[in-house]
């Protein structure tokens, strides 16, 4: 996937740098640390993330090739994935969210990745992605850096240790930061996200293109803002996020440069 999204479409893209020397890129705008605010003042209220398990299914254009029987016309079904938002207390006392997201295709589990976030402000804690062939990648958020170890098999454990701002979020909770936006006509903002796979921090540009009534695939209508977002690489994704809920229940994103799965809740 291009989009790394850890409750929806991207958490096994969760992966650590390649070069431990390497640093994130410098945002523009700094906040205090544990700031519940993103640039521009625009307050997440992480009330609006709900607990409990959501399943999508993931579908392409009907050239594709079917791995479940509940393909309908003009497009095959080619896999799910399944989140579940936990809410727990850590060792500390610390109120914290717990996200478990698993992506399939036909040949069952194809990743699973684990995060932890601030109950109150979103931000990362740690991650655990396993990515098959018992690749596991674990990352701890900790003091202004991100450290964790990258381990396979066939090959030695790779420490790293990068700097990342105490007030960015990670590419892998980007479904929960869209879910406590205050997302309306013509809003738009800006989140500084930090994506692991490529060790890369950036504002990531975030607007409501429109609302838009779309039918769920249990049929009932859900009346949605219609958000997009432009991550690294000129690339933009779409989201429906239902206006009662904050539930997001479409998502349009790239699997490669030219291929588009949809997302259906």
């Amino acid at each position: 996937m291009l989009v790394a999204l850890t409750g929806l479409a991207g958490g096994c893209r969760t992966v650590g740098p390649n070069d431990q020397s390497a640093p994130a890129s410098a945002m523009d705008a700094r906040e205090p640390p544990g700031a519940m605010t993103v640039p521009g003042s625009v307050r997440l209220d992480a009330r609006l993330v709900m607990p409990g398990t959501d399943t999508m299914i993931m579908s392409r254009d009907a050239e594709a090739e079917a791995v479940s029987s509940l393909s309908r016309p003009g497009r095959v079904v080619v896999g799910m994935t399944i989140e579940t938002v936990r809410r727990a207390t850590d060792e500390t006392g610390r109120k914290v969210l717990d996200v478990t997201f698993e992506e399939r295709d036909g040949t069952g589990v194809v990743g699973r990745t684990t995060t932890r976030v601030d109950a109150g402000s979103l931000l990362p804690l740690r991650q655990r992605a396993q990515l098959g062939g018992g690749h596991v990648v674990s990352l701890l958020y900790t003091g202004g850096h991100v450290v964790g170890v990258d381990s396979a098999p066939d090959r030695p454990a790779h420490l790293f240790n990068a700097p990342v701002p105490d007030t960015a979020y990670t590419s892998g909770a980007i479904d929960l930061l869209l879910r406590a936006l205050p997302l309306a006509d013509g809003f738009r903002t800006t989140v500084p996200l930090y994506f692991p796979a490529e060790n890369v921090l950036q504002a990531l540009p975030v607007r409501v293109e429109a609302r838009e009534r779309i039918t769920t695939r249990a049929g009932h209508p859900s009346d949605c803002w219609l958000v997009a977002a432009d991550f690294p690489g000129d690339i933009t994704e779409h989201f429906w996020v239902d206006q009662t809920s904050h539930a997001i229940v479409r998502i349009l994103a790239h699997e490669s440069e030219t291929s588009l799965v949809r997302y259906d809740r």
